[in-house]
């Protein structure tokens, strides 16, 4: 994976998944300062604003970041737009056990 900003948030994004080492483990809130563990997954596609494709802005947030989410990039929106917030995969099965 080359050194770009996407390359080293998807890595840091990966450690945060290993958690503790238990494989259950939930990943902490995207949020600066907060130490909640995250249970739900944020996703945005928006046109860049060069008009050279598409980028997607993703992060896993505890439930009261998840609930102060709105879109931010609608001036970037075209037919592929997406803004959806849903609960992670982890969050589901542990409700299910």
């Amino acid at each position: 994976m080359g050194d770009t900003e996407n390359g080293r948030e998807k890595q840091a994004d990966d450690e945060n998944r290993r958690g503790d080492g238990v494989p259950d483990s939930l990943p902490e809130c995207h949020r600066r300062g907060c130490t909640e563990r995250a249970t739900f997954g944020v996703l945005e596609r928006y046109q860049e604003e060069t008009g050279h494709g598409a980028v997607e802005a993703e992060a896993v947030l505890c439930q009261e970041h998840a609930a102060e989410e709105s879109p931010t990039n609608l001036d970037g929106s075209y037919a592929d737009y997406v803004f959806r917030v849903e609960p992670l995969q982890e969050t589901l099965d542990m409700d299910t056990a």
